[in-house]
């Protein structure tokens, strides 16, 4: 399972600095015992660890800690006085302790931090209390700031935006909004409509795939199909421009629905044809820029002169020039082609396509762009005819691979995107746009932002994995959440014999949904949460033997399913996966 390697080391750094007290970090502590020789056994987080006493403490009682050095000997320093049972003055005596202010939402953000157990420092406290002064609607943004201290994350407006946006948005209605204000036939209005919308027919695809290249000034299909005689040797760029003008206007306004299907191509052109002189001409590239360069060496002078001078080659030169195309070119494409060159005249106008005919096959740019469009092109048709694993695999990759959850890490192996990622264009999009569009360009970079500040939890020897895709493909209303949580092998990879995965799902008929697969031993068990529960059980007897031959293939063996209601999901905090807790060792404390 592939996740983005940087933010994976980048968290598990985080864990295991977790691991050990930091100079100025405020833990809570409880004096359990008290021992001769003024020793005493504290509980720190899920830790019993015996301590040598310089102060006065209670039995029994609780204190906040702040760590003074985590050298040989570790001191702890104690803030105030015992803890009470009442959380508010224990949150006002914290917040006078380290000098912040005591108003109403900073003690309510201390008392979470406090309930939860968190261990922080002042720096980070203060930091947190600054950025809630600033922003408006003060409760959603206190659990913000909470996961942010926990998880030992950057206390700045720009992670909590990305938090933020990732905890109380999805994926499809971010990229929705953006779209509603760009222009469209764009790479990345492309791409998102790619990943959010439904599978599409051929012809449709071939549509948008040229109106994206019209709108870019990429002329490489345009070139190939006057190249292979599917398109007049007269027409120039523009006029290819303005003639697709009319089914774009048809895919603006009908989008997917029946009505484009009638749509007609320009020049009596067919999408079939199309499509397979493009996979032709990819299919045979390494001998169309071998043969091409070598006729190139012959003629590219000689018809540089002819054209520029408006004259013609001699009935030598144009003899051999044809018989080249003939023997070299011709034999690796479709059979208009050959009727194109055959009916070659000697003239600037012809002798001009054929040196652009030349340039295009000997231009590796031309076979990157026919196999990213043609890529694309294909995609639905194979999506549509997929397996409903297949489907999910295709959009799971489609997502890794569209919205640059990678982007940091190709940067930092300077790793170049063939393809640019929606993460990049937006960057570039914030940076020469203004007003309605920039804002929804950041609220959507914010939200690809907090997917890769979730997507990882690693420690030493675990590793969880989140990740919301985008499911109208697949049949679903809304976005599909999907949660892992595994052991690590003694290598560092996954251990397939001992994970957990969650499904959030949104159905059409079933509503809310949730999938919680266990497997221990590689024994897997299944709770379905869905307040239809009784009478889905019912509905899937005929079809859980399936399930129990399919694990069986994969070497698994079903030993249970379960159907609960919802509400016994989140009675049972079974909702999400936790985020493992920071843990402290060590043997010898000075309090």
């Amino acid at each position: 399972m592939s996740i983005h390697k940087i933010i994976g080391e980048k968290m598990s750094k985080i864990h295991q600095e977790q691991q050990k007290l930091r100079p100025g970090q405020i833990i809570q502590g409880k004096i359990l015992k008290i021992y001769p020789d003024n020793k005493a056994q504290i509980q720190l987080g899920s830790k019993n660890l015996i301590a040598q006493l310089e102060a006065s403490l209670s039995i029994e009682g609780r204190y906040h800690f702040q760590v003074q050095s985590s050298e040989e000997t570790i001191h702890l320093k104690v803030l105030g006085e015992e803890l009470q049972s009442q959380s508010k003055s224990v949150a006002w005596n914290l917040i006078e302790q380290l000098g912040l202010k005591t108003t109403k939402s900073n003690i309510a953000l201390v008392n979470k931090i406090i309930s939860q157990g968190i261990s922080f420092d002042r720096t980070q406290l203060k930091n947190a209390l600054q950025l809630l002064d600033t922003i408006k609607h003060k409760g959603p943004a206190q659990q913000e700031l909470v996961e942010m201290i926990k998880r030992n994350l950057p206390i700045t407006e720009n992670v909590f935006n990305a938090l933020n946006s990732k905890n109380s948005t999805d994926l499809t209605t971010q990229m929705r909004e953006l779209l509603k204000q760009l222009k469209p036939s764009t790479d990345l209005t492309f791409k998102m409509e790619q990943i959010i919308n439904p599978p599409v027919s051929e012809k449709v695809s071939l549509t948008r795939q040229i109106n994206a290249d019209n709108t870019s000034n990429r002329q490489q299909i345009f070139q190939v199909l006057k190249s292979v005689g599917l398109l007049d040797k007269a027409v120039d760029f523009a006029t290819w421009k303005s003639a697709w003008g009319q089914p774009k206007a048809i895919l603006e306004k009908n989008g997917t629905s029946t009505h484009s299907l009638d749509m007609k191509i320009p020049f009596h052109l067919n999408t079939n044809v199309i499509v397979k002189a493009m996979e032709q001409v990819v299919l045979n590239k390494q001998a169309l820029v071998t043969h091409s360069e070598e006729i190139l060496n012959l003629f590219e002078n000689k018809l540089r002169q002819k054209v520029v001078a408006d004259t013609v080659l001699t009935q030598k030169e144009f003899t051999d020039l044809k018989e080249q195309l003939f023997q070299k070119i011709t034999p690796h494409l479709s059979a208009a082609s050959e009727q194109s060159i055959r009916v070659l005249s000697n003239n600037s106008l012809h002798l001009e396509h054929v040196l652009s005919v030349l340039k295009t096959f000997s231009d590796q740019r031309t076979y990157t762009q026919l196999t990213t469009a043609l890529s694309s092109i294909k995609l639905d048709n194979l999506f549509t005819n997929a397996s409903p694993k297949e489907q999910f695999l295709q959009q799971i990759n489609q997502v890794l691979q569209y919205t640059g959850l990678s982007y940091e890490n190709n940067i930092a192996t300077n790793l170049k995107e063939d393809n640019k990622s929606i993460k990049s264009m937006l960057l570039q999009l914030l940076q020469h746009s203004d007003g309605t569009i920039q804002e929804k360009a950041g609220q959507l970079l914010h939200f690809i932002n907090g997917m890769q500040l979730n997507s990882v939890n690693e420690s030493a020897n675990f590793i969880q994995a989140s990740m919301q895709i985008p499911a109208e493909k697949l049949g679903l209303t809304k976005d599909m959440e999907l949660e892992f949580e595994s052991r690590k092998t003694a290598d560092g990879k996954i251990d397939p014999d001992y994970c957990r995965i969650l499904f959030y799902l949104n159905l059409e008929h079933l509503k809310q949904t949730v999938i919680d697969m266990n497997i221990q031993k590689r024994s897997v068990s299944v709770t379905i949460y869905n307040d239809e529960y009784p009478k889905l059980k019912d509905y899937t007897q005929s079809i859980q033997p399936v399930l129990s031959q399919g694990l069986d293939a994969l070497n698994y063996h079903l030993s249970s399913i379960h159907f609960k209601a919802l509400q016994e999901q989140k009675k049972t905090g079974t909702d999400r996966i936790k985020p493992y807790q920071s843990s402290y060792q060590g043997v010898d404390y000075r309090i």
